[in-house]
């Protein structure tokens, strides 16, 4: 289990690739069905959801417990559907405040020519 400790400030957790394909596409548009309008470009809500399948992916096992305090991206360029988006998670940040710990995490998502896509940030409370 990753504890508070593994953290590390710089410590790069590592890549993973997501393709934008039928199944995740009808899955999102089931939910939201107005951004079907977007294709053949990904609606940018769903930025979450391929940055969050590599952080699942990468940052486990996670003690139960977090709390996912906040997330917020910077888009460069959307991809579109059938692409392969890799994502790399790297730790900004810790520090233990009022009994809390603390984590800072930088997403990096690229397109399969290594093309910035957009960038993330996670601000989370680590359970252990």
């Amino acid at each position: 289990m990753i504890t508070f400790e593994d953290f590390e400030p710089g410590r790069s957790f590592g890549s993973v690739p997501v393709t934008l394909d039928d199944r995740l596409w009808s899955n999102w548009t089931r939910l939201y069905p107005g951004d079907s309008a977007c294709a053949p470009e990904m609606p940018e809500g769903m930025t979450a959801v391929l940055v969050m399948k590599a952080y699942m992916e990468l940052v486990a096992p996670r003690p139960p417990g977090n709390v996912h305090a906040s997330q917020s991206f910077e888009v460069t360029r959307l991809p579109r559907l059938g692409e392969t988006v890799t994502t790399t998670v790297t730790c900004t940040g810790k520090e233990l405040r009022n009994g809390r710990r603390w984590i800072d995490l930088a997403t990096e998502s690229r397109d399969a020519e290594g093309q910035h896509l957009f960038n993330g940030r996670m601000r989370m409370i680590w359970a252990a």
